[in-house]
């Protein structure tokens, strides 16, 4: 075996352990996280600690553009991978909306539930709708931002599809203001190209070939404030679209060529 290619293996299998570890911690602190909570910093804060230290495992580099919220506020950003979570749950305190499936995913749907995640069960009907919407517009009232991807499935990045509206009425009924988001992976093709998580990916096999790249680079653009006052929801979901496509249009990901666009299948059911 050429000596860099061993090399490669021996980076790949002590990056899995050191992903595997922090992973392993997270349901620890799943397990513990009310007692850690009393006794020292909030859950949110643990929660942040804990994709922070993810995001530096997975050798993710996050450039910030714009003003991060300091206050609470609905971030609905464009969708392309489950890292997209990691990333922006490094950069704010809040709480996500996903799948109810991933609710009974090991591992995983026990750190959703310990930090705070809310689930939508897919064809739960209008009644499934409107207590999420009651629970979102509960958190953002006590001072809790909360994070939406309203395409409903992830894409490869260089577009975006439609913004479903009927979450945005959560930012409608508290008042808070909807902050639109834009995240776009690099910082070379190969790494743009493979970070979305569509079609037919399987998630051990994306993260590994994740982890074998040297770095992964994600610009995050948290664009200027969509007031709530005055407007519906149908009106909010186009007004952030339009920010979101506009500075897309502006700085778009480097795709190989030979990417498909194959059918997004990890739908979110908003």
């Amino acid at each position: 075996m050429p000596r860099h290619g061993a090399q490669a293996i021996i980076r790949l299998t002590l990056r899995s352990l050191l992903v595997a570890a922090h992973l392993l911690l997270g349901l620890l602190i799943s397990l513990l996280i009310d007692v850690l909570a009393a006794l020292g910093p909030p859950r949110g804060r643990i929660v942040q600690w804990w994709h922070r230290q993810l995001c530096r495992c997975l050798r993710v580099k996050i450039h910030v553009h714009g003003t991060r919220p300091k206050s609470a506020v609905m971030l609905v950003s464009n969708h392309v991978s489950w890292l997209d979570i990691p990333v922006l749950g490094a950069l704010v305190t809040t709480r996500f909306v996903s799948k109810s499936e991933v609710a009974a995913w090991p591992v995983i749907g026990r750190l959703a539930r310990a930090s705070g995640t809310e689930f939508h069960r897919r064809g739960g009907g209008a009644n499934g709708t409107r207590r999420l919407i009651t629970r979102l517009t509960g958190h953002l009232d006590n001072g809790q931002t909360i994070t939406v991807f309203p395409e409903g499935t992830t894409t490869l990045g260089a577009t975006t599809r439609r913004f479903q509206p009927r979450l945005f009425a959560a930012a409608v009924e508290s008042g808070r203001s909807v902050v639109p988001v834009l995240l776009r992976y690099g910082p070379d093709p190969e790494t743009a190209t493979i970070t979305p998580y569509v079609g037919d990916d399987m998630f051990v096999p994306h993260l590994l070939r994740m982890l074998q790249r040297p770095r992964i680079v994600v610009d995050v653009w948290f664009l200027d404030s969509l007031s709530s006052e005055g407007s519906d929801r149908t009106t909010l979901a186009r007004q952030a679209q339009h920010a979101i496509d506009t500075q897309l249009a502006k700085s778009p990901p480097e795709l190989l060529p030979e990417r498909e666009p194959a059918l997004p299948r990890h739908r979110l059911p908003i």
